[in-house]
Formats: structure tokens, C-alpha cells, sequence
């Protein structure tokens, strides 16, 4: 079981009842992190994991590479997450997480607003090992009856973001495509190379995920490049992505 190691929290953000703090536990002797968004009640998300579902937080998780290949074994990401979340007194059912092997330490957050409305967005990102294009380069995993087949590859961009405003369905959808464009665009203006074939740029990793987190406020219908909100949405994640990015190149390992 993991334990929580004394006064290891360390809080990041907060704005309007929301708080983010990295939790640092020990499991199996080695130290993980966890970015845990608590908010302020159950709202709508849409996770390119779990898709959509109702959270009370969204989360982060970071394993050090010891744990890689224990982790990637039938079952036991499930256990692992469920045991270091019962220690924080939350539950994975209740939740949006993302998993990582980028430092928390190195996530990034940007917030931008206008006239009433708000977009922060968290980001970690390790493109040394695993950058792809997509539309170009091979895919490393084939899935059969839901077990994988990969070639390990390590590095990962995880963005989070959550807004003010109470986004529609259709506008969450739509943010997906929003934060890629401009994850994308951080990777070009950073020249980052395909791992697979660096004479062509990467659009991405072959592991990225997202959880656009839906507010309580002003109704929105429409996230697209030509409404504001979709501006202040594409102008966070490149931000958060691209200083991610700087970060994790100084890190060991990605």
C-alpha cells in the first residue's frame, strides 16, 4: 500500500473553490506524484480516456521508470491508481486521470480570461523518445480482444483544462480539436522532430491525452477558433505545452 510522505504537498493553483496541489507518495519504496484538481462539485468532462462522465477531481499521475513495466502488466495501473488515490480519500470513479512519466514536478500551468470567462490549463510533456507524425510515422501498438501489443516507447503530452464556463457537450468535443491544433503549433515553433523519422516535424506523441473540464458559469456552445473562449483555450494550451516541453528537454531521460 502507499503512504503519504509528511509534508509533501505542494499547492500549484486555486480560483474559485478549485484547488491543485502535487501529492507525493511512497510506493513500492520509490516515490510517486500526483497532480489531484479538486473542485468544488461534480461537473461534466470529457476525457480521451474514460470519455465523457461526471468528476469531482481530475488528475495527473507520475510513476518513476522502475514502475514502467510493472505497470503496463494486466490490471495493475487499475490497482495502483485506486491505492494511492484511497490514501488521498478520493476514488477513481469520482474522477478524470491521466498517467504520465514526465515529472510533476515539471507540469505547467497558464490561465488567460475575458470579460467574465476563464480557461486555465495544466500541461506535461516528454517528446524526446516517443514525438510522431501523424498521418506519417508507424504505429507502435496493435489491440486485440483489449491487450496491447507495443513496442515500448516512453514520453508523453498530458494537457488538463477547465474553465469557468458551462460548456455543452458539443463544445467539449469541439475543445479537443481546439488544444490539439494548438499543442501542435507549440511543437512546430519548438522544431520538435518525429522520433521515428526526424526529417519530418511532430504533430504529437503516440500516448497523449486530454480532460477538458466544464465550469458552472456562462453557457457555451461553440469552442472553435473564431469564438473568444476557443482563443483564450488554444492560447493557454500552447503556452502550457510549449514551456512544458522547455522543461522536461532539461530533465533526464525526456
Amino acid at each position: 500500500m502507499p503512504s503519504i510522505l509528511p509534508n509533501k504537498t505542494k499547492e500549484i493553483w486555486s480560483r474559485d473553490g478549485i484547488l491543485a496541489r502535487i501529492h507525493y507518495q511512497e510506493y513500492r519504496g520509490l516515490t510517486v506524484k500526483t497532480l489531484i484538481i479538486e473542485l468544488p462539485g461534480r461537473t461534466q468532462a470529457l476525457s480521451t480516456m474514460d470519455g465523457f462522465r461526471e468528476i469531482s477531481f481530475a488528475c495527473n499521475n507520475y510513476a518513476p521508470p522502475q514502475l514502467w513495466k510493472w505497470l503496463h502488466e494486466p490490471g495493475n495501473r487499475e490497482t495502483y491508481l485506486r491505492e494511492l488515490l484511497k490514501e488521498l480519500g478520493l476514488r477513481p470513479e469520482d474522477g478524470a486521470c491521466l498517467s504520465t512519466g514526465v515529472d510533476m514536478d515539471n507540469v505547467v500551468v497558464k490561465t488567460m480570461e475575458h470579460s467574465g470567462l476563464w480557461v486555465t490549463s495544466f500541461a506535461t510533456a516528454g517528446v524526446k523518445t516517443n514525438a510522431m507524425r501523424a498521418g506519417l510515422d508507424e504505429a507502435q501498438c496493435v489491440e486485440e480482444a483489449g491487450k496491447f501489443t507495443c513496442r515500448d516507447r516512453e514520453g508523453t503530452i498530458n494537457i488538463i483544462l477547465l474553465t469557468n464556463a458551462k460548456l455543452t457537450a458539443g463544445a467539449m468535443a469541439r475543445a479537443l480539436i481546439t488544444i490539439t491544433e494548438a499543442k501542435v503549433a507549440a511543437l512546430q515553433d519548438l522544431d520538435v522532430r518525429s522520433s521515428y523519422n526526424p526529417k519530418v516535424q511532430a504533430t504529437g506523441t503516440g500516448t497523449d491525452n486530454a480532460v477538458i473540464i466544464s465550469g458552472w458559469g456562462p453557457l457555451i456552445t461553440y469552442t472553435g477558433g473564431h469564438s473568444k473562449i476557443g482563443e483564450l483555450m488554444a492560447k493557454t494550451v500552447y503556452e502550457a505545452v510549449k514551456e512544458a516541453i522547455i522543461k522536461s528537454s532539461e530533465s533526464p531521460g525526456f
